[in-house]
């Protein structure tokens, strides 16, 4: 996801109900048995835990993804400095996993050292996917209400996390992104995400394998999530300030019959 949307963070989800838009009241999602919060459910995992393939990965997506509940992660960029615990100023570049140590599929502790030899990603490398054909212009703009500039996020070849934001001209941060993880995204899988993110929820029907609509007021504006569950291991995300679950319901739909 791009780091200036309103988004909603697994650790901390303090969301009740879903966004004053809606035309009527939704059930809440079921409470669950299972964990509360991003260091439980890593803490749930046996240890140690097979090393993830993330080779061909971007760093930052693994580091958040696959790799996340591994907390000794390094990285080597081609210059020797390490991205992750001392990126270079005044902004880091884009790398992508070239190697990884201890070997992919070793048995490896959440604290051990695992150490990622990095690429620079080319700058000029050719897209490899087109988040904005899910949802055209012309239906953005029909949905929003007026003109909208759209601009790809993730697009890269290895990209795990791929989205579109459809911006609005004078935007305050109501402008709506529609992002897609796949296998490779989750720190688990995308049903143990969806059940961390949507646990203060509302239920939301006809759409996908099951969704939920969140609601987050500490972002700035006020932001609303509606969390897809597809098949596949995958998870969309639809995400809007200041938004309502039924506008951004028509996205998902949207999307998601052009996604598969």
């Amino acid at each position: 996801m791009k780091p200036w949307m309103p988004v909603v963070i697994a650790a901390a989800v303090l969301m009740a109900g879903c966004s004053a838009h809606r035309s009527g009241p939704r059930p809440t999602v079921p409470a669950s048995p299972g964990p509360t919060t991003v260091g439980q459910l890593c803490d749930s995992q046996t240890w140690p835990r097979q090393l993830p393939n993330v080779v061909g990965r971007l760093l930052y997506q693994a580091k958040d993804g696959e790799l996340g509940c591994w907390d000794n992660v390094r990285g080597v960029a081609p210059d020797g400095h390490d991205p992750l615990h001392s990126p270079a100023q005044p902004a880091e570049r884009t790398y992508r996993i070239v190697a990884v140590s201890p070997a992919v599929g070793a048995p490896t502790g959440r604290h051990d050292v695992v150490t990622l030899d990095l690429t620079e990603l080319d700058p000029l490398q050719p897209p490899a996917f087109r988040p904005c054909d899910w949802v055209s212009e012309a239906e953005a703009r029909g949905m929003l209400g007026g003109q909208v500039t759209l601009e790809p996020y993730g697009d890269q070849a290895g990209s795990v996390d791929i989205a579109c934001i459809y911006n609005k001209p004078g935007d305050m941060g109501d402008g709506v992104e529609v992002d897609l993880q796949v296998p490779g995204a989750f720190l688990v899988d995308a049903a143990s995400q969806f059940a961390l993110d949507s646990r203060h929820g509302t239920v939301v029907d006809g759409v996908g394998v099951k969704a939920a609509c969140v609601d987050d007021p500490t972002t700035s504006p006020p932001s609303t999530t509606l969390l897809v569950l597809l098949g596949g291991d995958r998870l969309l995300r639809v995400i809007q300030g200041n938004g309502s679950c039924d506008a951004l319901k028509r996205f998902a739909q949207l999307a998601i019959g052009r996604i598969g």
